[in-house]
């Protein structure tokens, strides 16, 4: 009987020297890429990330939720904020994709900075393209690095996906996403989460969970195209832009 193939004896890019199988994560609250990235945090150490989202995550506990516990002030909106402070990831290496949200103010934003993510907005599109904005996350988070890759289904306009629990008009087409994963062809992703899938918010014709399917056919072939995360194949793929 043939052994499945895996290239787990050559040496890998994790901070113990040993190549690792990916992951994939599916699911509704985005509050579960903490404890993601305090696994992937075990086995690389502190990671870059790209993240795409029509908000920023990064909230401080007291301004979004009010923090009245210690439990509840860990969120979907605060989520990055404490994986910044529990130094999960790596410095000013991390990036926005598809931001369009209500802010409470330019502090908000300053905040962000210090949890090291710069941000493109949803309508950076219309001057960038979707080219640019490949470009820019590419310049960002590099080819030769660990990255995690996080996306929640509300980057896209509501007229795309509909079953989401904060939805924000102004959002990209599924098409504009799925271009932009696409160039994303050569960063070494490690893991990556597909969330914020509601399905009991969907239409009959189930257009989220299309978009959803979709999105993860196009984040597991980067996976496939790059192969295995090894030593001798790091920065494959890496080209100027």
């Amino acid at each position: 009987m043939r052994s499945p193939h895996s290239a787990a004896h050559k040496p890998g890019l994790s901070k113990h020297g040993k190549t690792l199988p990916r992951v994939i994560t599916l699911g509704g609250d985005h509050t579960i890429t903490l404890p993601l990235l305090r696994s992937v945090n075990k086995a690389y150490g502190p990671i870059s990330v790209v993240h795409f989202d029509s908000h920023l995550d990064t909230w401080k506990p007291k301004v979004f939720g009010g923090a009245p516990s210690k439990q509840a002030a860990i969120n979907h909106g605060t989520y990055f904020y404490h994986a910044s402070q529990e130094g999960l990831l790596a410095n000013d290496s991390n990036i926005h994709a598809g931001i369009r949200t209500t802010l409470s103010g330019l502090s908000d934003y300053d905040n962000d900075g210090y949890c090291g993510f710069t941000r493109i907005e949803a309508r950076e599109i219309d001057t960038m393209g979707t080219a640019g904005i490949i470009s820019a996350i590419r310049k960002r988070v590099g080819t030769k690095n660990p990255v995690y890759l996080s996306i929640d289904i509300d980057t896209l306009d509501p007229a795309f996906a509909p079953a989401t629990g904060t939805p924000e008009t102004g959002g990209w087409s599924t098409r504009e996403l799925r271009t932009i994963i696409r160039g994303l062809e050569g960063i070494n992703f490690v893991a990556a989460d597909i969330v914020e899938v509601a399905p009991a918010y969907d239409t009959n014709a189930e257009l989220t969970t299309m978009a959803a399917a979709d999105t993860l056919f196009e984040v597991m072939t980067l996976m496939v195209k790059k192969g295995p995360l090894t030593v001798e194949g790091l920065g494959e793929g890496e080209e100027e832009l």
